[in-house]
């Protein structure tokens, strides 16, 4: 019976001595137990890929549709503040990487300086963003209609409401630059057009047909496709795209338009042409039949006034600045989503390592189970290497 307990008692001895107190009682060996969590690590950071490799399409799809509003933004970017960035963040990643090392080697002091200083990298990178998006918020460089409001240190030197829509005509010189903004991008500095994009306004039979207050209602209330005055084919989007262009602002556009000298060979040859340059362009009809049409009643013009109650204004909280162009607020909003979320990374990366620097500060570390340390490490190098993508793509164009 004693040999029994005393059998026993040595088999518990070897099975404790087997298992080291950082051994999960799940594993077998502590070599299991790493590689599988380090296995669980990269499939986490492929989840973590997925996730930016969706914004990361959404950004090609935008700035191949949307160039010219990428470039503009773009211009509003400090580039110094992102390389310092981008320079703090390699640093970090070399600072986490040794660290991994001396946790391997069983450096407890060292491991400790060398978190402390990859967690100062992640402290100074969170600063310069903080600078830069204070920069953005000052100035209204902002998503969603924000971005157009003038910030209030400008003035409102420049602003005019809806109170002057009651005048007939508008002011050319007004109009230049909201034309420039709005109407350029279909149809040409100069009024031109662009093939597969809009006419020729320059001595047009249909703008001189129209009065000005016509024109601002045809402007505001765009022309779709399947409208059979529609001979492009093309949608115009209600007020050129740009929904903050109050009334005053599309008599100033009007008033721009009627400045637009005819070209050479008169009205008709050069709509005729045009048109003809668009016929080329535009992308031919499918052979599918279209779809059937909407049930009795959806296509019964909605009355001005129950269309303006049922979708009022947006407010604006300071006068629109006309300088800047229609839909250069995707440019920011995604700007913001992107470095937004990898700042999130960063901060969670943060609370990560500073656990680690608890962890060492304990001594739970050795050359026997660093494991904490090196997956830490991966995350760390992870988001690093997202942000050597993001610099470029926003800081960097053209």
């Amino acid at each position: 019976m004693t040999a029994i307990d005393t059998h026993g008692s040595t088999a518990e001895n070897d099975h404790d001595h087997d298992h080291p107190p950082f051994l999960a009682h799940h594993w077998e060996t502590p070599q299991q137990q790493f590689e599988a969590g380090k296995l669980g690590m990269w499939l986490f950071l492929a989840t973590e890929l997925l996730l930016f490799g969706g914004l990361f399409c959404a950004y090609a799809v935008y700035r191949n549709n949307h160039p010219e509003i990428f470039e503009y933004g773009s211009q509003f970017l400090d580039t110094r503040w992102g390389a310092i960035n981008t320079v703090v963040l390699i640093l970090s990643s070399l600072t986490m990487a040794t660290a991994v090392t001396a946790a391997q080697l069983g450096r407890r002091r060292m491991l400790i300086v060398l978190l402390s200083l990859t967690f100062l990298g992640g402290v100074g990178f969170m600063v310069i963003k903080g600078v830069e998006y204070n920069h953005k918020f000052h100035d209204n460089l902002v998503w969603g209609v924000g971005f157009y409001e003038e910030p209030e240190h400008l003035g409102d030197d420049a602003a005019h409401g809806d109170e002057v829509a009651v005048l007939e005509h508008g002011d050319a010189e007004r109009g230049r630059p909201l034309f420039l903004s709005t109407c350029r991008s279909c149809h040409g500095a100069a009024g031109e057009g662009i093939p597969g994009q809009g006419k020729d306004q320059r001595g047009s039979a249909f703008i001189a047909s129209k009065t000005d207050l016509e024109l601002v209602e045809f402007v505001k209330a765009g022309r779709m496709p399947s409208d059979p005055m529609n001979t492009t084919g093309i949608q115009m989007p209600p007020k050129g795209g740009n929904p903050l262009l109050d009334d005053a602002a599309l008599l100033d556009i009007v008033a721009y338009i009627r400045t637009f000298e005819a070209p050479e060979g008169g009205v008709e040859v050069a709509e005729t042409a045009v048109v003809e340059l668009e016929e080329e362009f535009i992308i031919p009809h499918s052979s599918i039949p279209n779809a059937p049409g909407g049930p009795p009643g959806l296509s019964v013009p909605i009355p001005a006034d129950a269309a303006a109650a049922a979708h009022p204004p947006i407010p604006l909280h300071h006068s629109v600045d006309p300088d800047r162009p229609a839909n250069a607020h995707i440019f920011f909003g995604i700007y913001f989503l992107m470095t937004g979320l990898h700042g999130i990374h960063v901060i969670v990366g943060m609370i990560v390592i500073a656990g680690l620097i608890w962890m060492a500060a304990r001594g739970k570390f050795s050359s026997a189970y660093f494991t904490p340390v090196d997956l830490g490490g991966l995350y760390w190098h992870i988001v690093d290497l997202i942000w050597i993508f993001l610099f470029p793509l926003f800081y960097l164009i053209g």
